[in-house]
């Protein structure tokens, strides 16, 4: 059948054909659809016929083909009723003719689709436009039908003809030529055979294939890149070497059969985190509270739950809560322990509220064994995040599972946490982690110099470096990294002067300078004061007693005379700082409390506290 036939129709704009009316159709589905939509569903496999009364009859005596109707590549109906004044023949496979008068109007449009996918989600989705495009272009409502589009076989030719007749139909032949194809005939049927025999004895049995790793990919190998002819080479600092032995270690280990350990490298995180064991954590008195915690944590997860580790930064805490996760995972076999910091906790449940729902929020992070939270000091004045942390905390207590968190302060210090949640973080057990001390500091220095460099430090140099430190192990793990590559660079150990030449900066920053204005900051701070609250000539003992703590703070920490900073805090005379120094020092003996109801502290840890909030700034 021939797709142009293209019919003269009246219409109320004048006398058009069928592609005419095609493309008015089109510019009216494109315009309610859209051109991306048009262009992805109408574009491709999709073809329109116009049907006229008769042949639509004709179609339900007869099986439905492609053939059978006045096809019109992407295209359908016109503007109004359509009028046809004379009679139009259409050829069908050039055997008979279809024959409609012009006077007769479409009846329907039929949209042929050539696959059922597309036909299916076209019945669903674009069924009103069709019919509203129709009714725009024709000014009537017409029908619309959507259609599987048939292929029409195609029978494909097939010698019928044997071999042995093509030379038998031929009435004169060359005998020469019969000999040269019959010789090559015998040449392939002996290459079949010799073909054959070597793939039978290639052939090998299930196990042969299975030991052999038969049937695995083998991975593409990777061609050495040469260096350029013009490109400097680098300076071997070690690395190359290294780098050969733990290629051979790994083809060792691979060749001795470890089939279940993956090649993939590890991420920068994943290696770190795989270092944070309780095996290579460092105790010392300024954490031995939280340490003693952590192991016994380690042994009985439901003991002391939940436990709340705070202090400053860099002295150990989320190192002790990857100790306490991996020790979960692998000593106690729980599968769902969740290690996520509060910022993370925050955003998840923000997405939850936006996205996946709060039911799906509240699976992941209460359907656990095990919750260790870093950093719940982010969650403060956030109060729909802490209600939810409050109800997952609750529910985790309920089930008895085990719970950790870190900050830099305590609970109750925290501001901005709800009194509920407050009173759940310090029902378990709450250890203070203070910033490391000289003993601690100097065997953390020892093990990152053991580990990174590759000239042995004198002691005169580590121990000058540790007094000169401040408690941050972060701060001695970039001191370290920073000798190294001074090392690196002179190929020998470096002075104490060229490390002060590089690092002075670095050495500077750790060790932050007390003044008589940060102490007066920091005891303001400490015991929720106003700024200016020091200075002022009030005697009530809520404020003398913090004033006295701050004099004799600044007596030890820092250089200035008594006259100085008796005239610091409120212009007084020299005689009150010494008074104050010597009531400070007998708090200490008689380990007097300061403060009122449960705020109060003893003065040996208000100083301690105090000490530590300066040193770390």
């Amino acid at each position: 059948m021939k797709e142009d036939c293209a019919t003269v129709m009246s219409a109320s704009q004048g006398c058009i054909d069928d592609t005419a009316v095609v493309e008015k159709f089109k510019e009216a589905l494109k315009e309610r659809i859209g051109a991306d939509r048009f262009q992805m569903w109408f574009h491709h496999g999709v073809s329109f016929s116009l049907q006229s009364a008769s042949s639509a009859a004709m179609e339900s005596e007869a099986p439905p083909s492609p053939t059978s109707t006045c096809m019109v590549e992407s295209a359908v109906t016109s503007d109004t009723a359509v009028t046809m004044d004379s009679a139009v023949t259409l050829e069908t496979d050039g055997t008979s003719a279809l024959e409609y008068s012009h006077d007769e109007s479409p009846s329907r449009i039929v949209v042929l689709v050539s696959g059922q996918f597309a036909l299916d989600r076209l019945k669903q989705n674009f069924m009103q436009p069709i019919r509203a495009a129709a009714a725009q272009v024709f000014g009537t409502s017409l029908g619309v039908a959507l259609e599987l589009q048939h292929q029409q076989a195609v029978q494909s030719e097939l010698p019928l003809q044997s071999e042995s007749d093509e030379f038998a139909d031929a009435d004169e032949f060359d005998p020469a030529a019969v000999a040269e194809y019959n010789a090559a005939k015998k040449l392939a049927a002996k290459t079949r055979t010799r073909t054959s025999q070597r793939n039978r004895g290639n052939a090998k049995s299930l196990s042969s294939l299975v030991s052999d790793g038969a049937g695995t990919t083998r991975k593409p190998t990777k061609r050495r890149r040469e260096p350029c002819a013009g490109q400097p080479s680098l300076p071997n600092f070690g690395g190359e070497a290294q780098g050969s032995q733990n290629q051979a270690t790994g083809k060792q280990a691979i060749g001795s059969g470890s089939s279940h350990q993956s090649n993939k490298p590890m991420s920068a995180a994943a290696a770190l985190r795989a270092t944070m064991t309780l095996k290579t954590f460092v105790g010392g008195q300024c954490n031995q509270l939280a340490h003693t915690a952590a192991m016994m944590a380690c042994q009985s997860p439901s003991t002391a739950t939940p436990l709340f580790l705070y202090g400053p930064s860099g002295i150990g805490k989320s190192h002790l809560i990857n100790a306490i996760a991996d020790q979960f995972r692998r000593g106690h076999r729980m599968r769902r322990v969740v290690q996520i910091s509060g910022e993370k906790f925050t955003n998840d449940f923000c997405k939850s509220v936006g996205g996946t729902g709060l039911p799906e929020f509240r699976k992941r992070y209460r359907d656990v064994d095990a919750l260790l939270i870093d950093d719940v000091q982010f969650l403060s004045s956030k109060s729909a995040t802490l209600r939810e942390m409050l109800y997952t905390v609750e529910a985790l207590i309920e089930a008895g599972r085990p719970i950790v968190f870190s900050a830099n302060q305590a609970p109750s210090e925290i501001e901005g946490l709800s009194r509920e949640l407050i009173g759940r973080m310090a029902s378990g057990l709450v250890c203070p982690m203070h910033s490391l001390d000289n003993a601690t500091r100097g065997t953390v220095l020892r093990g990152l110099i053991s580990e990174r460099c590759s000239v042995e430090w004198p002691e005169a140099t580590i121990t000058e470096v540790n007094s000169q430190l401040a408690g941050d192990g972060r701060v001695l793990s970039g001191v370290v990294n920073l000798v190294a590559t001074l090392q690196k660079m002179l190929s020998r150990m470096p002075s104490m002067d060229e490390i002060r030449q590089f690092g002075g900066d670095l050495l500077r920053t750790s060790q932050p300078t007390v003044t008589l204005t940060s102490i007066e900051r920091a005891v303001c701070e400490a015991f929720s004061l106003p700024a200016d609250e020091l200075r002022g000539t009030s005697q009530a003992r809520a404020i003398c007693e913090p004033r006295m703590l701050a004099m004799y703070l600044s007596r030890q920490m820092t250089s200035s005379a008594y006259a100085q900073i008796a005239g610091h805090f409120g212009g007084r005379s020299h005689s009150t700082a010494i008074a104050a120094e010597r009531n400070v020092n007998k708090w200490l003996a008689e380990g007097k409390s300061i403060g009122r109801g449960a705020a109060a502290i003893s003065a040996r840890e208000a100083i301690h506290r105090l000490e530590t909030l300066l040193r770390t700034g």
